[in-house]
């Protein structure tokens, strides 16, 4: 039976989906057999209830079959990725704190990323500017993880789940729950993770849907600005997942020595600016670019237990920019990635 025909009334209520019904539904929607208006009308009704934890994990495990798994190493991960559709075309934050973060220690960063949703420079568009080569085999993938602690997922390489969806989902042209489910499908399934969203109404919700896909720790965040990051422009909402509880608090950069700044000072541009922009913050340039890179690498180290503070991963972070190690891992990546 069409499962849509049943749960349809629920959405068109208020009610929220169990995790079974949405299971089944986006089986049905994966499967091919799904019409175009069928699939319209259940992503339109379900965005404008707002997607629940429930129905996050029951879409979630129903995609899980379709996402490819590269990873051969035995080792944890973390995933630093935002949901995009902030529509704020900063330059690329999470991309820049993933190097930060995989140079240091054992620290793994599996990045998880797509060419871009709201900004002219998606992770992956920044990357192959930088020399990366994203499209590589099994093989490199692990020996990027080995050498560098780092490696790039580029999402339509390993996930097959979106395809009978990607025509309707483009003419939606609003944001629909595969927005939200993009970074909980990050092919390696890292068990902690720092994930930006793009709305505070689901900073709870996504704490709750990772808890529910057995996450060990993770902050989940949104700006005040609507930015998917921590932000310099005010405070960021957080919700805290650790030992199984979440706890909600908010940042306020100010508390830490810096200055807000307006999103202008952000705005990033086309791959090749961005690229720019990265290599100068490796580089060592100052400047708010650093700043807000330096806040979320920060609790990066937090979610990895690098640091016992919040304010000890601001000092790593900086060391690690100004020692040369976040750009030794860039170029390593840049090297195994093209061998």
């Amino acid at each position: 039976m069409n499962p849509i025909n049943n749960i349809m009334p629920k959405l068109l209520n208020n009610i929220d989906l169990t995790i079974t019904e949405a299971e089944n539904v986006f089986k049905y929607l994966t499967s091919g057999e799904a019409s175009d208006v069928e699939m319209a009308a259940f992503l339109a009704t379900l965005s404008m209830k707002g997607a629940s934890s429930d129905e996050l994990v029951g879409a979630a495990k129903s995609l899980f079959p379709y996402v490819l798994n590269p990873l051969k190493l035995k080792i944890n991960t973390i995933d630093i990725v935002g949901t995009g559709g902030d529509g704020l075309k900063t330059y690329n934050i999470s991309t820049a704190v993933a190097f930060i973060v995989a140079s240091h220690k054992k620290v793994y960063v599996a990045k998880h990323g797509n060419t871009a949703v709201s900004s002219q420079s998606g992770a992956s568009d920044v990357l192959t500017e930088l020399g990366i080569n994203i499209s590589i085999g099994d093989e490199l993938i692990n020996k990027c993880l080995e050498d560098t602690n780092m490696c790039f997922l580029f999402a339509p390489n390993y996930n097959k789940a979106f395809k009978n969806v990607a025509k309707v989902r483009k003419e939606l042209m609003f944001r629909t729950i595969f927005n939200l489910l993009g970074p909980l499908l990050n092919p390696v399934r890292p068990k902690r993770q720092l994930l930006g969203v793009f709305s505070d109404k689901y900073v709870f919700t996504i704490a709750k849907t990772l808890k529910a896909l057995k996450s060990e720790k993770a902050w989940v965040v949104n700006g005040s600005d609507g930015m998917d990051e921590i932000t310099l422009t005010g405070f960021t909402k957080v919700a805290e997942l650790n030992n199984n509880k979440i706890n909600e608090f908010e940042i306020n950069p100010t508390q830490y020595g810096f200055k807000l700044c307006n999103q202008e000072e952000l705005k990033g541009g086309s791959p090749s600016k961005n690229a720019k922009k990265m290599l100068n913050l490796f580089q060592g340039e100052k400047g708010h670019y650093r700043n807000i890179v330096l806040l979320n690498a920060a609790a990066a180290f937090c979610i990895s237990d690098s640091v016992k503070t919040y304010e000890d991963g601001i000092d790593l972070a900086n060391q690690l920019i100004d020692n040369g190690k976040a750009l030794k891992t860039l170029q390593n990546l840049i090297k195994i990635t093209n061998e």
